[in-house]
């Protein structure tokens, strides 16, 4: 995984001057999810246009950054609702 695809609170905190706690609760209270949660959320949205395009879930796993299939599917799973094999299957 590069550098440029991890979550950096620090720096994204310091730019609004603020502690990395006060930046997660004030995210949350406008958002209603994590600084981490919507960083994951765009991975697996990312995943998904993948999907519909190469139709390759390792495709999807290795270039969106996720640990193995597994940990795609648990993602795709609580924001979609399904696996994504059976995403695929939908879609074909």
């Amino acid at each position: 995984m590069s550098s440029d695809n991890k979550l950096k609170i620090d720096s994204i905190s310091s730019t609004f001057g603020m502690s990395k706690f006060q930046f997660i609760r004030y995210f949350n209270t406008q958002t209603g999810i994590t600084p981490y949660q919507f960083f994951l959320n765009t991975k697996v949205e990312r995943a998904r246009a993948l999907l519909e395009k190469e139709k390759d879930i390792y495709l999807a796993v290795n270039e969106c950054d996720f640990v193995d299939l597994t940990h795609l599917n648990r993602q795709f799973k609580r924001v979609y609702g399904l696996t994504v094999n059976d995403y695929l299957k939908q879609i074909q």
